[in-house]
């Protein structure tokens, strides 16, 4: 005997957000929906940007000093970052396991996103995702 429930697959979405005009080498915190807990595929900017998905604020609070050429500290809650040279889709191979690591989790994701396209520029940053958990 066994077995057990489950529920169907989930379907390939995304999440993204558009900042303020930020200027070019300056960063802006944003939040997009995602789930908590999911596979991240692709990270999809419009213009050129490092973009930076967290656990949590505290995570991206603590990593927001680290320069550009420095790879995050293992344990430091960094899911993903990714460098574009324009508008432009990043592809993670093989896919990234992300989570919110909020007291009780939900679906933000916490995301840091610095301008590199030169002038001040509106960033949009898309997270193309499978949810994992509901």
């Amino acid at each position: 005997s066994g077995g057990g429930g489950g529920s169907s697959l989930q379907s390939r979405t995304t999440g993204s957000v558009t900042t303020s005009s930020i200027a070019n080498d300056a960063s802006s915190n944003i939040t997009i929906t995602a789930a908590k807990s999911y596979i991240l595929q692709k990270i999809q900017t419009n213009v050129a940007a490092w973009v930076t998905v967290y656990t949590d604020q505290t995570s991206r609070t603590n990593d927001a000093s680290r320069a550009e050429t420095t790879d995050p500290t293992p344990g430091s809650g960094v899911i993903a970052e990714v460098i574009t040279t324009g508008s432009q889709t990043q592809i993670l191979s093989p896919g990234v396991i992300g989570w919110n690591n909020d007291g009780t989790p939900s679906t933000n994701a916490y995301v840091k996103v610095v301008n590199k396209s030169g002038g001040n520029a509106q960033i949009t940053v898309t997270l193309h995702f499978v949810k994992l958990e509901d």
